[in-house]
């Protein structure tokens, strides 16, 4: 039997959902981050760097991976990438401009919209809230208005032997701290990880907020 070896492929891959063609679900639209992202880790110089570690061109599945959703619904599987971008946009509660109609609870598939036994909005539960979104797009009165809205980040994802999900930092972020997280997550891959090594056997080791320079 021959035996072939896999081409080496391009240092890395930068991903989306299909949020910015329009789709009914999404959170944020990403404008022109994807390409950020990718302009970004060309010009630190990341594909220099892997084949520096690997003493030769990268293989597919030794690709530095980020993935961007515009919603937790996550088509893209943020969560398996290196780095994993996933758009949130938090309700804000206004209970005197309810009408009980319902429709916050029937959207939100977490339950986290907290009704009164009057059927009254009362609050958002933020330990469930996943920030979708959906209860205020399904909220016909301004009851459930955008309230902070930003990227959740995730780091350290990857499948194959041993897979794992990815680690993600507290809090919302900006377009421009996702961008940066991810450089900072990539240099830090490329001083630290040996032959063999994803980022996501870093995170293990050191936790998302280490590797991508979060102090607090």
């Amino acid at each position: 039997m021959s035996k072939h070896s896999a081409p080496p492929a391009a240092a890395f891959a930068v991903t989306a959902c299909r949020g910015p063609q329009g789709c009914e679900h999404r959170a944020l639209d990403p404008g022109d981050l994807p390409q950020r992202l990718a302009e970004g880790l060309e010009a630190m110089g990341l594909a220099a760097g892997l084949a520096r570690l690997l003493g030769r061109p990268p293989k597919r599945h030794e690709q530095f991976t980020v993935s961007v959703s515009c919603c937790p619904n996550a088509c893209s599987r943020p969560q398996i990438a290196d780095v994993g971008l996933i758009a949130a946009q938090r309700p804000k509660a206004d209970p005197a401009r309810c009408t009980r109609c319902g429709a916050c609870q029937d959207a939100c598939r977490e339950q986290a919209v907290v009704l009164l036994p009057s059927g009254q909005l009362d609050a958002i539960d933020e330990g469930s809230c996943l920030a979708c979104g959906a209860c205020i797009a399904a909220c016909p009165t301004g009851a459930l208005s955008p309230g902070r809205s930003g990227w959740r980040v995730q780091l350290g994802g990857r499948l194959g032997r041993h897979p794992r999900l990815a680690e993600e930092l507290p809090g919302l972020h900006s377009a421009d701290q996702a961008v940066e997280y991810t450089l900072r997550a990539a240099r830090y891959f490329l001083e630290h990880a040996r032959p063999g090594q994803r980022l996501g056997d870093l995170v293990a080791k050191v936790g998302a907020k280490a590797v991508a320079g979060v102090k607090k």
